[in-house]
């Protein structure tokens, strides 16, 4: 593995006064209000959010700028970085010219040219991932008769149980793909589920969950390189079911989890992008040679996205040839490195920038969390994964608790992992990120490098709680 070095913005990235919607430890269903600065949806609100992120992005970049050591700097956003007041951002022109994430592009393309140095070096910078729909106009859509139906039903279902807890507590972001029916289940949580069953089967809107990856080394590139990804697996914590507002569930005027659906594509063909115009988690910048890029959005990794790809072949049916994955990305809120995902190559680095939830030993476990679920860094095995990880504590403008947290990991020299089986799911051979010896746990890679936090003393109602901080895996 070349010198490289790895930094993550660590910032809570989710809605505000997360709760779940109704009293049932079982409810994976939240409420909460996103954040931002557009007054409404109008183009020129919209465009205002949007710079005031793309500023804070290259502010921050800028800061870090001179820290860097080596050749390879990469600095990764979490999930949902990009969201308005409603969620999603609509599916507007800006500057009549380009849409939401258009527009992110072509900006960041023009700024990063702009302030990148002329040093030889390379410069990774990821999006961890913006919320984009379909729906133009959303005083129209949220008002029409299908979405106030589909709201009074669910009115319905959770009057008798609807969640009016103020406690400051955390709720989890843990992703959860689907609505597990446990036999214990409340009557009230079997119902809302049922009726979530039905609206996903029969979307009133698409929301699309994207990322961009840019790349450039100002002396060998004359343009910025970029790269869009997109998310796969739908959570149901991807958006919230509203608010709650005199005793009722309210749209909060956003675009909710039983309003929207994300759109359906098959990785039956490789998952490797082969132009510009393809989202797939997989592509191959020029300078790699025969290596990949991967990156999967949260609950994508959780189901071994890009796990499921590897060797790959265009002689055995994919779009194109998967080559060996150098380097492994997880942008997320609510996600960390599982050892039944990991799919870098040996020697090979997975780096996990998280916007929403804290690190545990167990995934999911509450009794597992790493220091107690106080911020600070932390060393070991986490998920079956050897990794060097920092945790961030916040407290909200409304005094609620969330996190945020950061993770680096390396295979080791010897990991070898094949072709998935799909009849064997997690139990397929696992990557190897550490030795043991004697009692004692080690990756020469991973244990190479020193976790730092920069604090970055900013604050801005774009986001629930502070801009957060930078977790820097320096180097030794």
């Amino acid at each position: 593995m070349e010198e490289s070095e790895f930094m993550a913005w660590s910032i809570y990235t989710g809605p505000s006064n997360l709760h779940t919607v109704i009293n049932d430890d079982n409810c994976p269903w939240v409420v909460g209000q996103w954040t931002g600065i557009n007054k409404n949806t109008s183009k020129e609100e919209i465009k205002q959010d949007l710079d005031a992120r793309i500023a804070y992005i290259l502010r921050s970049f800028q800061k870090i700028i001179p820290l860097y050591k080596t050749y390879n700097r990469h600095f990764v956003l979490p999930e949902f970085f990009f969201h308005c007041k409603e969620g999603p951002y609509p599916n507007i022109k800006i500057d009549e010219q380009f849409y939401p994430l258009e527009y992110v592009v072509h900006k960041m393309k023009e700024e990063l040219k702009s302030i990148i140095p002329n040093d030889n070096n390379y410069y990774t910078v990821i999006i961890g991932s913006m919320l984009t729909s379909n729906i133009s106009d959303y005083s129209t859509f949220i008002s029409s008769d299908s979405v106030v139906q589909r709201l009074e039903k669910l009115n319905d279902i959770v009057s008798s149980s609807l969640k009016l807890s103020s406690n400051k507590v955390h709720t989890s972001w843990l992703r959860n793909s689907s609505f597990l029916k446990k036999e214990n289940s409340s009557d009230d949580l079997t119902a809302i589920n049922d009726f979530m069953e039905e609206c996903r089967a029969n979307p009133l809107a698409t929301v699309r969950n994207r990322g961009i990856y840019f790349i450039y080394n100002k002396t060998l590139m004359k343009e910025v390189d970029y790269y869009v990804y997109e998310k796969q697996c739908e959570s149901t914590v991807d958006l919230t079911m509203g608010i709650i507002e005199q005793n009722k569930i309210s749209t909060g005027g956003m675009i909710t989890e039983w309003m929207a659906n994300y759109p359906s594509y098959s990785i039956i063909k490789g998952d490797k992008q082969i132009n510009k115009l393809s989202t797939n988690s997989r592509f191959t910048p020029e300078f790699l040679g025969n290596c990949d890029i991967g990156v999967e959005i949260c609950l994508d990794h959780r189901f071994q996205r890009l796990r499921r790809t590897v060797d790959m072949t265009k002689v055995c049916g994919a779009d194109t040839d998967n080559f060996p994955i150098i380097r492994q990305f997880i942008p997320s809120g609510g996600m960390q490195i599982l050892d039944y995902s990991v799919a870098a190559n040996c020697s090979s680095v997975i780096f996990n920038a998280d916007g929403c939830d804290k690190v545990y030993t167990e995934y999911g476990n509450e009794s597992t969390v790493i220091l107690n679920g106080e911020a600070g860094a932390y060393k070991g095995i986490t998920c079956g994964v050897y990794t060097k990880s920092i945790q961030s504590k916040w407290v909200d403008k409304l005094g609620n608790t969330c996190y945020s947290h950061s993770q680096l990991s390396f295979t080791t020299h010897n990991s070898e992992i094949g072709g998935f089986n799909n009849a064997l799911g997690l139990n397929n051979v696992k990557a190897s990120t550490y030795k043991a010896e004697e009692g004692n746990i080690q990756n020469a890679l991973t244990d190479s490098y020193k976790p730092i936090v920069i604090d970055l003393n900013e604050d801005s109602d774009l986001f629930a709680a502070t801009m957060g901080e930078i977790h820097y895996y320096q180097p030794k």
